[in-house]
């Protein structure tokens, strides 16, 4: 190894790190998994990287786990962010904002949102798909997994604002790739050169089966699974577009340098109104009830996020300010002491956009009088200001879990489930009817609106005990899932928690054509191994973590 290092530091100029602590506190993400790589690299430019993927080319015969993988904030859920080879942390050079403008975002990948969001507000635009962790993640890391968010209902997710990348691919060589007319993919697929054969085999894997991947499409509002095959090549405009499969793709086909996100203008007015659901049979019903008044964001969290939020606010003291915090806190304090010591089963955040406050006003107005029959608590926070704190929680809701609950891990691996919403009141009874099966106490949260359900078990992942649940689990989650034609992802992707049933939800045909679009980009395996297509549930379960924190 010391041979491959001295070799390694002549191509790659950027910084290189294999100090002990340093690879320990990138041996894991926000999953239930821990990998502890051989080294860190903090790439300086584009040729950095594309030196480091021609050398890892080179060297892969004589060191075959010899692998890249490019990682942001390490908030991923699903072990996509872990490798036991080289880890790239695009965050300390690749985090330049190049451009904003009132239509277009022009950002490199290890740009965090948080630094982002100021700029945005300032323009009076938005992203519509930042996910709740938007206080931690970058958007590289967006672009990586699909990302969804609080705006996912009305505008979908993170593939719907990617118009170009620049990427790096297995030649070692960076592109640029955007929507391309049928005219231009001819002369791309002229080309006798790797970007040339790439876009031959995709092309021609896709149009062959065409009718196949558009079947096995998730009938979902939302989906990360698998490659995005499917939203590739559209037929009827002739519009061929590979940023939909680098999009969700979590860095298995290449290394993206350069995003350029359609912006979208911001609501000028908002309102929120907080439902308290007592019982969570009721929230099928309401949720069905809810939609009908077309909520522009329908969010919601459970009673013990909502506990550990109200005990644990001054975590969010040094985002908010002193003044600004003791504030929020007072009248979050106000607004529990209305429930005399007995907390909500559920909350749900229910918000409308409009030009005008009174236009807000009609709107929740309206769902107060249609939600009467359910004699539910309601609340209404009606501005950005006022709805401030119940943000605060919603998006810190698993990071609380993870700080707060000494004595059980949470561990998500049925986190991301989505179904149509139609489906939920048969939907919901029968979830909770296998995690009643399995002894797992979990906590919801999520986007009721898409049907979109972060249901993270509370577990002592260390014990063995607890291990043996996670694959039957897994087994009776599946096609309960697939009997209402959802997703295991809708936003978080697969990585190594649910790469190993890409079989069972597609079929082993569809499967194929993922694994060879897989060795159609990275016919070495260079790029993030054992996440999607070559993920397997024995190599997962060999690297859960060892410890709780």
């Amino acid at each position: 190894m010391e041979k491959l290092y001295r070799d390694l530091k002549v191509v790659f100029k950027g910084d290189i790190t294999t100090d002990s602590h340093d690879r320990q506190s990138y041996s894991h993400d926000a999953s239930i998994y821990q990998m502890r790589p051989d080294a860190i690299l903090y790439p300086k430019t584009s040729l950095d990287i594309q030196n480091l993927v021609r050398f890892a080319s080179k060297h892969k015969h004589i060191y075959p786990g010899l692998s890249l993988t490019a990682r942001g904030a390490g908030t991923d859920m699903s072990g996509g962010a872990i490798n036991s080879s080289f880890i790239l942390d695009m965050t300390r050079y690749f985090g330049n904002v190049h451009s904003l403008s009132e239509t277009q975002l022009h950002v490199q990948p290890g740009a965090y949102m948080r630094d982002i969001d100021p700029m945005l507000h300032e323009k009076g635009v938005m992203l519509g798909s930042v996910p709740a962790s938007r206080d931690l993640c970058t958007v590289g890391g967006m672009v990586a997994n699909n990302s969804g968010g609080e705006q996912s209902l009305r505008y979908g997710n993170t593939e719907n604002f990617v118009q170009s990348l620049k990427v790096i691919f297995a030649d070692g060589n960076e592109y640029t790739v955007e929507p391309l007319t049928k005219r231009q993919l001819d002369a791309k697929m002229r080309q006798n050169n790797f970007e040339g054969n790439l876009y031959r085999r995709i092309f021609t894997l896709i149009d062959e089966n065409y009718e196949l991947l558009h079947t096995a499409r998730p009938k979902t509002n939302k989906n990360s699974m698998g490659y995005g095959l499917w939203s590739v090549w559209n037929k009827e405009e002739g519009i061929f577009d590979l940023t939909k499969l680098i999009t969700g793709s979590q860095g298995t086909l290449g290394i993206v340098t350069d995003i350029t996100f359609k912006v979208i203008p911001k609501a000028k007015h908002t309102g929120l109104m907080m439902v308290y659901l007592p019982d969570v049979k009721q929230l099928a019903t309401v949720i069905q009830t809810v939609m009908r008044h077309k909520p522009s964001t329908f969010e919601g969290f459970d009673d013990i996020t909502f506990e550990l939020g109200i005990k644990y606010f001054k975590i969010f003291q040094k985002q908010l300010g002193t003044k600004e915090w003791l504030k929020q806190q007072l009248s979050l304090t106000t607004s529990v002491a209305k429930f005399k010591g007995h907390l909500p089963n559920i909350v749900l955040m229910v918000e409308f956009e409009g030009n005008t406050p009174v236009e807000i006003q009609t709107k929740i107005a309206e769902l107060q009088y249609d939600l009467r029959r359910f004699k539910l608590r309601m609340e209404v926070a009606g501005d950005e200001q006022a709805s401030a704190k119940f943000w605060k929680i919603r998006r810190a809701s698993f990071t609380l879990l993870r700080q707060r609950v000494h004595d059980k891990y949470a561990s998500p691996f049925i986190d991301d489930l989505a179904v149509q919403p139609q489906y939920l009141p048969e939907f919901l009874p029968e979830l909770r009817k296998i995690i009643r099966k399995y002894d797992l106490p979990a906590t919801i949260a999520g986007h009721f609106g898409d049907g979109n359900f972060h249901i993270i078990p509370l577990m002592n992942i260390k014990s063995s005990i607890d291990q043996a649940k996670l694959e039957p689990t897994m087994r009776d989650i599946v096609p309960l899932v697939l009997k209402y034609h959802g997703t295991l992802a809708g936003e978080h992707n697969d990585g190594m928690v649910r790469g190993p049933w890409l079989p069972a939800v597609f079929g082993d045909e569809v499967y194929q054509l993922f694994r060879q679009t897989k060795e159609i980009f990275d016919p070495l395996y260079i790029f993030n191994p054992h996440k999607k297509t070559d993920a397997s549930w024995d190599f997962s379960m060999k690297h859960i973590r060892t410890s709780n924190r």
